[in-house]
């Protein structure tokens, strides 16, 4: 990827590592089964080896995603799921 910051990387694995911490407390606050929990880290490792990889140039490059309309579109499905 080009123009990227040099800092990129250890902003990438430090938004990991706190993701990794707040589940921890919200796992720990809401007695989430070890199961569970063990499939959220898990993907949440997946999107960082991917993050990663993408970081690297490894892949091939994705169209561009604007955030904001990722994050709208994952809360809404969260918010359908919870109005069933």
């Amino acid at each position: 990827m080009d123009n990227q910051p040099a800092n990129t990387a250890q902003v990438i694995q430090e938004t990991f590592y706190d993701m990794a911490l707040y589940m921890e407390a919200l796992f720990a606050l809401y007695g989430i089964d070890g199961i569970l929990a063990d499939d959220i880290i898990h993907c949440i490792d997946k999107g960082y080896v991917r993050a990663m990889k993408n970081l690297k140039g490894n892949d091939p490059p994705k169209p561009p995603i604007k955030r904001k309309i990722a994050v709208d579109r994952f809360l809404r499905k969260l918010e359908q799921e919870v109005k069933r």
